[in-house]
């Protein structure tokens, strides 16, 4: 049984756009060593943020277009109905995350961001960095 994920919405991105922890995350999971699970407001949110004009170099620089990388990462996932909103983050911007993460039954949320660290766990979902998810797979 392979470890079941969320990736927040930079977490992704680093991952498409930069060859580093995130990217090595993402290789697993194309391996079939880890599961990807997102929800259609995470990806609403990463077809956004994709179409952002500070990350157009290097989106261009991946030699991918906005359209193939949101396609890349629609392959990769399982997406998710969300059965149940919830009112946890500091950041409600973040709570999208949870719902997700707890409506798919996820192991883990992958993120770097503060707010969401925080909480450590929601329900059986730990929440951690992408470092401490690659010493696990």
């Amino acid at each position: 049984m392979s470890v079941k994920l969320v990736l927040d919405t930079n977490t992704i991105i680093s991952g498409l756009l930069w060859k580093e922890n995130e990217f090595k995350l993402l290789e697993l999971i194309e391996q079939g060593r880890a599961e990807l699970f997102i929800s259609e407001e995470i990806f609403k949110e990463l077809s956004r943020v994709l179409n952002y004009p500070k990350l157009e170099k290097y989106i261009v620089k991946s030699g991918l277009t906005v359209e193939e990388l949101l396609e890349k990462i629609s392959s990769l996932s399982n997406f998710v109905f969300v059965k149940n909103k919830v009112n946890l983050c500091r950041d409600p911007d973040d709570d999208k995350i949870i719902e997700c993460a707890l409506s798919a039954k996820v192991n883990y949320i992958i993120t770097g961001d503060k707010d969401l660290l925080v909480l450590k766990q929601v329900g059986m979902v730990k929440i951690i960095r992408t470092f401490e998810v690659l010493k696990l797979i």
